[in-house]
């Protein structure tokens, strides 16, 4: 029993002092002091023991101040008091004795009753799992017999398609052949109408043989007049030729460059493909041989079209009549005198006013004064090229201005950095200054 009832009481006190938190919340953060169950019970046993001692240092000082019979009635009192509290406390204990019993007689069948249930939820959870890989196993044979299946009608569909193939194949081959009958019909008709045709056509052949002979006779004086005819054009072209390629030569000018810029821009050919025929030796047949002449005369004359095309666009004239050059292209001695310098020109004096002209088509670029030029006037060519004319005493275009060679431009005069009047004219190919004097110099020796 005494064994019970301390059972009993750990168990209240346990429910009792249980672990507990004071929760704190300083400057925004909160913090807990954890007590355990120990530190409640001693705390609980020390306001006890301090009650306890309150109460008999009362007592005693209560029983000192009344007399020793009222104590021993008193004591007797609650003496009694005390033994019936304590026998409601035996009776109290029993009843929870009783009761505790009972629940664990409750839990013993609630544990055997949770035990059952938990073996049969193994159970059924091996269940579910066999039926999960059957059901794994059911469904990948299902995508197996699918993709089978859908294999299967692929296959029916191409075959259906080539049987369809085959069946058309086999109308058409039908067809090809009842053609076929009726062409040979036809044809043993046509031999029999070509064997009288071929007998009447030997009288006809010897008749055309002799008109042959006579146009032949005639296409050879044809050829030799043509021939001839072709010498005389080769000639004059590669004359042509022999002094445009002169004209560029003495201009020092990358022809190969201006000729290659010229196609581009200024010409167009083109047509199908069609290849020279030739004989079972691999050589052309002699009857092309006109043909390829006529072929690099006219090479030659659209290489002749295009040097006349760039020389009539490039800086080749005088841009003075009459003028006297006293200064050429290259280093000299400065004019005014300090020392030598670069003379990126060539100076033409001549009377103030002078009629000054374009040496090229071009449009003007810079009409105004200019350090050291003073009043200037340039122009811009075809393939990079460029004019200058300093000094002036008077500009007559303006920028944007199309001119073409031979127009007056301007008038000679002695603005800018100049000892009297003159032109200095430049000649700058992709903004670098050449010798002018090739320039006009080739024209007047080859044209």
């Amino acid at each position: 029993m005494s064994s019970r009832l301390s059972w009993s009481l750990g168990r209240a006190v346990g429910g009792v002092f249980t672990e507990r938190r004071i929760y704190i919340r300083t400057e925004g953060k909160t913090r807990y002091l954890q007590i355990q169950p120990a530190t409640q019970i001693a705390s609980v046993f020390a306001i006890a023991a301090v009650l306890g001692w309150t109460a008999f240092t009362t007592s005693a000082f209560v029983a000192n101040a009344v007399d020793g019979r009222t104590g021993r009635i008193q004591l007797e009192t609650m003496s009694g008091a005390y033994e019936a509290k304590l026998a409601a406390f035996s009776a109290r204990q029993g009843d929870l004795e009783e009761q505790l019993d009972q629940a664990n007689r409750r839990r013993d069948e609630i544990t055997a009753i949770l035990s059952d249930k938990q073996a049969r939820l193994v159970d059924t959870a091996n269940h579910l799992q066999a039926a999960n890989a059957e059901l794994t196993a059911l469904r990948d044979s299902f995508e197996t017999l699918i993709t089978t299946y859908r294999s299967e009608i692929e296959l029916g569909e191409a075959l259906k398609d080539e049987l369809a193939v085959l069946q058309v194949d086999l109308a058409e081959t039908k067809i090809s052949k009842s053609n076929l009958d009726g062409g040979l019909t036809a044809l043993a008709g046509a031999m029999d109408m070509v064997i009288a045709e071929r007998d009447n056509n030997d009288s006809e052949k010897a008749r055309l043989e002799s008109e042959v002979a006579q146009l032949s006779g005639a296409i050879q004086q044809i050829e030799g007049r043509q021939g001839r005819l072709l010498t005389q054009l080769e000639d004059a072209s590669q004359a042509s030729l022999g002094g445009l390629e002169a004209l560029f030569g003495r201009s020092d000018l990358d022809l190969k460059g201006i000729m290659a810029q010229a196609r581009r821009d200024y010409s167009g050919s083109g047509g199908p493909f069609e290849p020279v025929s030739e004989d079972v030796n691999g050589e052309i047949d002699a009857s092309w041989e006109g043909d390829s002449r006529v072929a690099a005369l006219m090479s030659d004359f659209e290489s002749i079209n295009l040097m006349r095309f760039a020389a009539a666009r490039l800086p080749f004239g005088e841009p003075v009549l009459g003028g006297r050059r006293t200064s050429g292209f290259g280093v000299r001695k400065d004019p005014k005198g300090r020392g030598r310098s670069m003379h990126d020109g060539l100076d033409i004096a001549a009377p103030r006013g002078t009629a000054i002209h374009s040496t090229a088509e071009g449009v003007v670029t810079f009409s105004g004064r200019q350090s050291g030029y003073g009043i200037v006037v340039k122009i811009r060519h075809a393939f990079g090229f460029e004019t200058v004319y300093a000094h002036l005493s008077r500009a007559n275009v303006k920028v944007g201005q199309q001119v073409s060679r031979g127009d007056r431009i301007a008038d000679m005069g002695s603005t800018g950095r100049s000892t009297g009047s003159h032109l200095h004219y430049e000649i700058r190919i992709d903004q670098k200054p050449v010798n002018p004097i090739k320039f006009i110099e080739a024209v007047r020796d080859v044209l």
